[in-house]
């Protein structure tokens, strides 16, 4: 049996058996009631959910590999690459670099003055 159409080869739908079953069901069911579905979810309905979203998943990197096969590497530009025509994916994930340089740069103003006294107190104990 082969790969169906853009897929790489030897990539295949796995049966929901031979993968972990419910990697994201939590916050599957948490989106589903924020979207309108009730709030306890069947576990068919978050199964069909969870089975689109690792195909989109899967799909989206294995095009963004694509992408990155002359420097064999994937890094951020390529997911933006790929992501390009859809303005509220790459809107979110600019936010989200935008959040995570933030959050870094705030734990590394606190973490200096945390250094600078035990720097002191060393060179106090000297």
């Amino acid at each position: 049996m082969s790969a169906p159409i853009g897929r790489p080869p030897g990539s295949t739908n796995e049966s929901r058996t031979k993968r972990k079953k419910y990697v994201f069901s939590k916050e599957l069911k948490q989106l589903m009631y924020g979207f309108g579905d009730v709030p306890n979810p069947s576990a068919d309905a978050v199964g069909v959910m969870e089975d689109m979203l690792i195909e989109y998943l899967t799909d989206v990197c294995h095009q963004a590999s694509a992408v990155s096969d002359k420097r064999g590497r994937v890094n951020v530009e390529d997911f933006k690459f790929v992501l390009r025509k859809d303005a509220k994916k790459r809107a979110r994930i600019e936010e989200l670099l935008y959040m995570n340089e933030d959050i870094r740069r705030a734990k590394k103003l606190a973490d200096i003055p945390e250094l600078d006294n035990t720097k002191s107190k060393d060179k106090d104990a000297s």
